[in-house]
Order: structure tokens, then sequence, then C-alpha cells
């Protein structure tokens, strides 16, 4: 397997879903296809549209912001991300003081929206006027994974060279792979060659 990063083909984007959650799914942005690593964000109009995939609110305006900048960010929450579930996963402890800094320069307010007598919504509207903020939903959602996720239900998947991590929310919690059709028939099919070698 090369160690580059190539840009994922655009058939790939079901892969942004596979791991049943939001702050999962954005570490998945950096996944094997075709024996490749690859990235799926290659410029600020990918994470845009990524996020947009994932529905996170995303601003409809320009970006206050030079060329490169949001894709620099989200890059670097992506690895901070991956490196406090690596942690959290094989029972160490996190650092949260990158995590922490997204957090907090990320300004943001709680709105509540009625929509009739028995329906009041509250969410949140942010800034956008940084990086940060731009990306707080998805620094949110991490640290609501961290804190509050059941890492006995976070795993990397078993495929070979597999890069990807999911969520288990099946019912036995037996799920094994990142998608059934692909590293999980890919198993399948080197299981019954293995028997199949042995007769």
């Amino acid at each position: 397997m090369k160690n580059t990063l190539l840009k994922a083909p655009t058939n790939e984007d079901h892969l942004d879903f596979v791991g049943d959650d939001l702050a999962i799914n954005f570490i998945n942005t950096r996944r094997i296809v075709e024996g490749q690593l690859t990235d799926t964000l290659q410029s600020d109009s990918d994470v845009k549209a990524w996020l947009r995939r994932l529905e996170v609110p995303v601003a409809k305006r320009s970006l206050p912001f030079g060329d490169g900048v949001l894709l620099k960010g989200a890059r670097e929450l992506r690895d901070i991300a991956l490196a406090a579930f690596q942690d959290r996963k094989s029972g160490k402890k996190p650092s949260l003081v990158a995590l922490n800094r997204f957090l907090a320069d990320a300004p943001s307010h709680a709105v509540l929206t009625i929509y009739d007598a028995r329906n009041i919504r509250v969410t949140r509207v942010y800034g956008k006027e940084t990086v940060e903020a731009f990306l707080a939903p998805v620094a949110e959602a991490v640290a609501d994974l961290l804190a509050d996720g059941d890492f006995e239900l976070v795993r990397h998947c078993e495929g070979r060279d597999c890069v990807m991590w999911f969520y288990d929310r099946t019912k036995g919690h037996r799920r094994r792979w990142c998608t059934s059709t692909g590293c999980g028939n890919r198993a399948k099919v080197a299981a019954f060659r293995a028997r199949a070698s042995q007769q």
C-alpha cells in the first residue's frame, strides 16, 4: 500500500455515512479506496460539500478567510479527533488541549425556534468568522463522542489495511466491517478460498 493521499473518487461518497456518527464519519474522510490511502478533503469546497452531505449547517456566503485555510483546519481537526479516539479506544487518557482550543474559538449561541404550540426546538447558531467556528459542529460532535460515547461500540474495521471506524449500533453489537459489501465481502471470499485450499 502506497502512503500517498489521493483524492477519493466521487462514487465512494456513500462511505461518508458508514461510521454511523458524525465525528466518526469525519475521521473516515481518510480511507482506503482501491488499495490507495485517499483523502476526500482536497479543498475548501470539498470540506463544505462533505459538511452539506452530512447535513451539518454550512455558511452560504463566501468564507471570510483565505483559500485553503478551511481545508487546513479540517485536516487538523480530523487528526486531533483520530488521535483522541485511538487513545480513548486503547484505554489511554487522550490529550484534549487542541480540541478544547477548537471549541473555545467557536463562538455560538442557542436559538429557540417554534413550529407550533407543541414543537419547539433548540438549535445552535455559529458566528463562522473563524475556521474553528465553521467546523464547530464537527468539533462538538467529537467532544460529545469522547465524553458520552460507548467506546466498546466504537470500533475499527477488521478489514485488512482498512482505516475506517464505525459506531456499532446493531442490535447484537456484532458488526465487524465498515461495509458488508466491501471489507465484509472480501473477508468472506478470503475465508472461502482458505477453506477450499485446505480440502
